[in-house]
């Protein structure tokens, strides 16, 4: 019996300059609320069948960071979600993406630059995490893929040819993204 694992990574913009800028209006969304709708997304995700597997990659404006799973703390990982370890996989998701989240905001190094997020550096470390599963994937298993990219700041000029590149080696691999923009229009997403 062949096995259908069905992989979601997403990739969350979290560049402070946009939320900070956020913080003075009471009328949109602010950052914990931004935070708390993405995670009740991915454990719903995690909970409709399980055969769902989650990647979650934060960006901001100078780097980026594994979420989720915690790839420095193997152990964390719960390798295969049955409906009786259901719960503790929402568990870990909820504590793994908070501490990591933490380190991330700790350790942020602030830019001169305020121009938009690293969304392609984002984009091109879950391709070769997605290549590096499909590269470990077992006789018989039929994995599918699919990159959320939820955006917030504006699109760069500067990341137009590596993002198309990106983009194009998605295609090649079936890989298809998706994109939540939640600022402006990205023409970047538009086109993957």
């Amino acid at each position: 019996m062949s096995s259908s694992i069905k992989h979601l990574v997403v990739i969350i913009d979290l560049n402070p300059f946009y939320w900070s800028d956020k913080v003075s209006s009471s009328t949109t969304l602010n950052f914990k609320q931004y935070l708390k709708i993405i995670i009740q997304f991915c454990n719903a995700y995690i909970a409709f069948d399980i055969n769902h597997r989650l990647t979650i990659i934060g960006c901001s404006n100078t780097e980026t960071c594994f979420l989720y799973p915690d790839l420095t703390n193997e152990s964390l990982i719960i390798p295969t979600v049955t409906k009786t370890n259901l719960f503790e996989q929402l568990f870990v998701i909820d504590r793994v993406v908070e501490n990591n989240l933490k380190e991330f905001i700790e350790n942020f190094s602030p830019s001169h630059t305020l121009s938009g997020s690293m969304i392609t550096m984002a984009l091109t470390q879950a391709l070769c995490y997605i290549n590096r599963l499909l590269r470990d994937t077992l006789p018989g298993e039929k994995n599918s893929f699919r990159i959320l990219i939820i955006q917030t700041t504006t699109d760069t000029s500067k990341q137009y040819m590596n993002f198309m590149n990106a983009v194009f080696t998605s295609e090649k691999i079936n890989v298809p993204i998706d994109g939540c923009i939640l600022n402006n229009d990205s023409s970047l997403l538009q086109q993957a």
